[in-house]
């Protein structure tokens, strides 16, 4: 039986050093790992295959429920030779769209996984380790082991070591030292994935983490035993002999490798063309425009007058194209008074905060019912009626319409996870 060691890393709060630890890890790692991210985000898993050369992969108890989630990961395991596992968490342990659902803490529980808690350093010796019980007793998952982040001094971490193992039995107690060599530029979507200095950034974290942290005690070793019918039941309707347009490259980066195998899955063959730099589109069966950072490039995506031809001639065909986000962005007339491809009768247009249907989403079309997820900084002035989408949010559950469907074309805010959908057809084909 095939055994490999998992690394869930997780923490207290959004931004105490989470990312940073794990970009060093799969940096000492590289050579033999596959990482995961919980979440709907698609930038970490961008860094991660940039450090790892490797496919990064989503887990999202929304979107999956707990025999899907399973399925989804142990079967990503089992198809790939790899023998160490890391899963980034989101935000804090418990933070989900509800205390504990969709969290990390309830995809550690789901797949009996035990996780590492990072908790930055403060000047407090005698709190830290109540708090951390505190966590580990509204925590479903198990807490195998601590790290005090951005640590500036040995002796209090040694004060608050002691503190940890006295309050909560947890005997794993790490130090990750604070440096400047560990910062990361940020953006208004996250982390700057246009810049290389990242990667610097991931050897430096690799260093600390070798001088401080015995990584072992942080694994956990899986048996690979999972009912492999389970996983690998694909379902029965493909599309061999059929072909998808995938939009990719710098403008157009946010694609969940989750969709990408769920295409291959279902036998496509998927191409790829890139609005900023290819002159017309592939022909295809299906089209789908990603989201990205168009907003970054648009003179250039305004001055490629072929694209922008060859992609409005394909609206304004019986293709059915679906374009989110970004991707419905490029599809409308102007990105901040940049011309764009002009099929959609809309203008968008950045602003400085993020848009108030941020979060996730139950989605309906006619009968076709699909999981998704909005954040973004843009919004449109409509010419046109919003006639696609019935959206329920999954937090506030407040009710609306969203997107535009127009001939076969569909476009919206909304980022869909397609493996969400329990229909055997692809939503292109209910367009």
């Amino acid at each position: 039986m095939r055994k490999i060691k998992s690394f869930f890393i997780t923490s207290l709060f959004t931004g105490s050093g989470k990312t940073t630890f794990t970009m060093g890890l799969l940096n000492l790692l590289k050579k033999d790992v596959i990482s995961f991210k919980t979440g709907p985000d698609f930038i970490d898993p961008i860094l991660h295959m940039k450090i790892t050369g490797k496919k990064s992969y989503n887990l999202d108890s929304f979107f999956l429920d707990k025999d899907r989630l399973n399925n989804h990961f142990y079967g990503i395991c089992k198809e790939n030779k790899n023998e160490n596992i890391v899963i980034e968490g989101a935000m804090g342990l418990l933070d989900g769209v509800r205390k504990n659902e969709a969290s990390s803490d309830d995809i550690a529980s789901k797949l009996e996984l035990p996780v590492t808690l990072l908790i930055e350093s403060y000047p407090s010796i005698h709190t830290i380790g109540p708090i951390i019980n505190g966590i580990k007793n509204s925590a479903r998952s198990d807490i195998k082991s601590i790290i005090i982040t951005k640590s500036k001094s040995e002796k209090m971490f040694n004060l608050q070591k002691k503190s940890i193992i006295e309050e909560t039995g947890i005997k794993n107690v790490f130090r990750f030292p604070k440096s400047d060599l560990l910062n990361i530029k940020d953006r208004h979507l996250g982390l700057n994935i246009h810049e290389d200095d990242f990667l610097k950034v991931a050897e430096n974290a690799s260093k600390l983490i070798q001088d401080n942290i015995d990584i072992n005690i942080l694994s956990h070793q899986i048996n690979l035993n999972y009912d492999s019918e389970k996983i690998f039941n694909k379902n029965k309707l493909d599309y061999k002999n059929k072909k998808i347009a995938i939009s990719k490259d710098e403008a157009f980066n946010f694609l969940y490798e989750d969709n990408l195998k769920y295409f291959e899955d279902k036998g496509l063959e998927i191409l790829y063309f890139s609005p900023l730099n290819d002159k017309e589109i592939p022909d295809a069966d299906f089209y789908y425009f990603t989201g990205g950072y168009p907003e970054l490039f648009l003179k250039k995506l305004s001055k490629n007058k072929s694209m922008l031809r060859s992609v409005n001639k394909i609206c304004n065909s019986e293709k059915p194209v679906i374009a989110e986000c970004g991707g419905f962005m490029y599809l409308s007339k102007s990105i901040n008074n940049y011309k764009m491809v002009g099929f959609f009768d809309c203008d968008s247009y950045m602003q400085n905060r993020m848009f108030k249907t941020f979060g996730y989403q139950n989605i309906k079309l006619n009968d076709f019912e699909i999981k998704g997820h909005e954040f973004h900084y843009s919004d449109m002035n409509y010419n046109e009626e919003i006639n696609a989408f019935n959206i329920i949010m999954e937090s506030s559950k407040n009710t609306f319409k969203s997107g535009i469907l127009k001939n076969k074309t569909l476009g919206s805010y909304s980022h869909l996870y397609f493996k969400s959908s329990s229909k055997e057809e692809l939503l292109w084909e209910f367009l």
